[in-house]
């Protein structure tokens, strides 16, 4: 794809993360340190009329990053979008919690300018930092003109992901993503960008306006043995959804059952999802907290969505103010 004789301007956002920190002994190991400025000095689009604009979004350690922050980002994001002479966004971001951002982004986002996330496993002053070289591809792929609509995207050691299934697979490695079921979308070798897998895109993903991410909305990891205590007291609380994070092909212990149906009874939305990377929630088994007999009771699987991500949407829908019918309907074509 020929991306010559390109001419406006690409939106660098720094969030924080790793690929602006650095290990300060005071502090005992790394921390936030302003490099966001040196890290400017490195990006400078060869070949093109393109100039970056930097802006300082916050410097923040992405486990601090909240669904409200998100979508600040979001709308911020489509802002700087609709002005004609810019051709999209390179969000750098901690990788704890990239993906699901660039999850946020690619459910609200409604411009169809490209939006791409990167960051660092190494810190800045870490032999082998690799922040220089992500922040570089990632503005390729920026330039690289994309599918209309297209998904927002991951780029991490050379590789693109789709936000939808990127997930983080490793704590340490400099290639920590994965394209969960999917495979990656492509890769960056030298100059060039190469897909290897293209679709068209769905953003935006969700086709009403997004008012806030529901802070009642809440995940629940199951663990072996597990009663309805967890559950129960949240409902207690005022949850106003719960999203289950079960085993296998979305299995739960038994004990969990008769709390999920008090919460369906009170018109509390239960989504079931599954701590395995690879296959998705599939409603096979139908005894006592199967995933067929939970479906059964209203329960609504997620498919290959991860807990993480299903809490969100599950954070934007019932926040949004859709009715249990819409929840389904959506979580019935992201699962796919």
């Amino acid at each position: 794809m020929n991306s010559d004789n390109l001419c406006g301007e690409v939106i660098l956002i720094f969030t924080g993360g790793t690929i602006g920190m650095s290990e300060n002994p005071d502090a005992g190991g790394v921390v936030p340190d302003d490099n966001f400025s040196k890290l400017l000095s490195e990006v400078t689009p060869e070949g093109h009329d393109v100039k970056v604009r930097p802006v300082l979004w916050s410097d923040v350690p992405s486990p601090h990053m909240t669904p409200d922050m998100m979508l600040k980002l979001s709308n911020d994001i489509e802002n700087y979008l609709s002005e004609d002479c810019v051709l999209g966004a390179v969000v750098l971001h901690g990788t704890d919690l990239m993906a699901e951002t660039a999850y946020m982004l690619d459910l609200t986002v409604k411009s169809p300018k490209p939006v791409i996330l990167t960051g660092a496993m190494r810190y800045f002053n870490e032999s082998g930092y690799d922040g220089v070289r992500n922040l570089v591809d990632a503005v390729k792929v920026c330039l690289l003109p994309p599918e209309e609509g297209t998904d927002v995207m991951l780029q991490m050691g050379d590789k693109l992901f789709a936000a939808k299934n990127a997930i983080k697979f490793s704590s340490l490695s400099v290639d920590p993503f994965i394209g969960q079921n999917t495979g990656r979308l492509g890769f960056v070798a030298g100059d060039s960008v190469i897909l290897t897998r293209s679709r068209p895109g769905r953003r935006p993903r969700l086709p009403f306006k997004t008012f806030k991410a529901d802070p009642d909305v809440h995940l629940i990891g199951c663990h072996p043995g597990m009663d309805s205590t967890v559950i129960d007291f949240l409902r207690s609380q005022g949850a106003r959804g719960i999203v289950l994070e079960g085993f296998g092909a979305g299995n739960t212990p038994p004990r969990l059952v008769d709390g999920i149906k008090r919460c369906i009874a009170d018109k509390i939305p239960v989504v079931l999802c599954t701590r395995c990377i690879e296959g998705g929630v599939w409603p096979i088994y139908a005894y006592p907290g199967g995933a067929a007999n939970l479906k059964s009771l209203g329960v609504i699987t997620a498919g290959g969505l991860s807990a993480l991500k299903a809490t969100l949407l599950l954070k934007l829908l019932v926040g949004s103010g859709c009715t249990e019918n819409e929840i389904r309907q959506v979580f019935s074509e992201e699962s796919v």
